[in-house]
């Protein structure tokens, strides 16, 4: 007996005659991370605000111009933001943060759920991320902060002069991604299905019509015996009604 070789045809047509159990486990994958997602996680929100940060000769609002700014002003402003950065992820800010929001808020908290940093290489901007189940908490959280920031940062740099460049107005869901673990969830469930169905298909060794014997085996076929028991209930039956066809020996 040969090895069975598969090609893609073969899996297309494992696909196509068990089509129903594939799809079904894809929905069944789908709607359960949905169901999960939607009913047993608690959602977490994120808001963005953001300062600007010079070393005081760029300008930092509308209201300020200088007659003339420098190069070298700008690179000494992109140096600080790097300084700017690390003093805004020291846990003294986030003790004052804490001490304005009131009582229910504690540094270790504020720090676990912030993220800081530039917003890119080429700018002057440090975008400041707060996270919470509560998408008005992360606004007001990350309003504050960047309020307090304003104060916080010419203590450590008297040169440098921040300003806020904007307020977070809304927050947006960051967990969880129900549609995208939806998608994915459905998307295993099939793969899984056809998984099975393809070692289901491959441990059956039984012998299904004349193609399938000539794949296994390399030896001619002579002929077929017919299927007599479907044939009894099919024409066979029928022409033995008409007496076309003797039933004794």
């Amino acid at each position: 007996m040969e090895e069975k070789t598969i090609n893609i045809m073969d899996l297309v047509m494992l696909a196509l005659r068990h089509i129903w159990i594939i799809v079904l486990a894809a929905v069944i994958f789908a709607a359960g991370a949905f169901s999960y997602c939607k009913f047993f996680i608690t959602p977490s929100y994120s808001a963005k605000a953001s300062i600007l940060v010079t070393n005081g000769a760029v300008i930092t609002s509308y209201a300020e111009t200088t007659d003339k700014i420098s190069g070298s002003d700008i690179s000494a402003s992109l140096y600080l933001s790097y300084t700017v950065v690390d003093i805004l992820n020291t846990p003294d800010i986030y003790k004052k943060v804490a001490d304005q929001l009131g009582k229910d808020y504690n540094y270790q908290g504020l720090m676990g759920c912030s993220s800081i940093a530039r917003r890119s290489e080429e700018t002057l901007f440090i975008d400041v991320t707060f996270s919470s189940t509560d998408p008005k908490e992360a606004m007001r959280i990350a309003n504050k902060f960047v309020e307090v920031a304003c104060g916080y940062i010419p203590e450590f740099i008297p040169s440098a002069r921040a300003n806020v460049a904007s307020t977070a107005i809304k927050a947006s869901m960051t967990y969880p991604r129900t549609f995208m673990t939806t998608g994915v969830a459905g998307v295993v469930g099939a793969v899984a299905a056809y998984i099975v169905l393809f070692i289901i298909e491959s441990m059956n060794r039984a012998i299904k019509g004349e193609e399938d014997f000539t794949s296994n085996f390399d030896v001619p076929l002579l002929g077929a015996v017919p299927d007599f028991e479907n044939a009894e209930s099919g024409g066979y039956r029928k022409a033995r009604g008409r007496g076309g066809y003797s039933s004794g020996y």
